[in-house]
């Protein structure tokens, strides 16, 4: 029998499940060995998706849409992440085309009841970046009156990605991906 992990909200391990027996032997050297191979990392093996922790069962990001929506709109090249512990209808002006806005509106359905959930976690960059895709930076942007966290994609990687993965089977809207403001 496997052991089973069982994540906290962030996505981090916060319990193990190990089989009876070897919990009645002791034996946690079972433990300390499957954490070598346990991941805290919401991309996926393959590399297409990132898990939304926050986002519900099954919720993910497809990065195949992801990447080919950035690289249809082409004059996007980065991002504020945006992240925001608010209600979805709250996001305005350019925070509509923020991280956190993007994800809400486009890799969550229409009805969830996470739409007002932030989804741009620390946990859900950090597997954006874990790509080699995208990197984080720090810019200044307009509508924001200081420097802003962003997310930049890196064009040739992007285009790299797209090429060995082929392109998403659903592709997404770019005119919903970054509305007009």
């Amino acid at each position: 029998m496997p052991i089973q992990y069982i994540n906290d909200e962030g996505g981090k391990p916060a319990f193990v499940v190990i089989p009876y027996a070897e919990f009645l032997r002791g034996d946690s050297r079972v433990v300390r060995e499957s954490e070598a191979s346990s991941s805290d990392s919401l991309l996926d093996t393959d590399g297409w998706f990132v898990r939304l922790p926050h986002g519900g069962p099954g919720a993910r990001i497809d990065l195949r849409q992801f990447v080919d929506a950035w690289q249809r709109r082409g004059t996007i090249w980065m991002l504020a992440i945006n992240k925001r512990r608010q209600a979805y209808e709250k996001f305005t002006g350019d925070a509509l085309n923020g991280l956190d806005a993007i994800i809400r509106r486009c890799f969550l359905p229409k009805d969830s009841p996470y739409q007002n959930t932030m989804q741009a976690t620390t946990a859900v960059v950090d597997a954006l970046v874990e790509t080699g895709i995208f990197s984080r930076t720090v810019e200044s942007m307009p509508g924001y009156y200081r420097p802003v966290q962003c997310i930049r994609i890196n064009e040739e990687r992007a285009a790299e990605f797209l090429r060995d993965h082929g392109g998403p089977e659903v592709p997404l809207d770019i005119h919903h991906f970054v509305l007009p403001v």
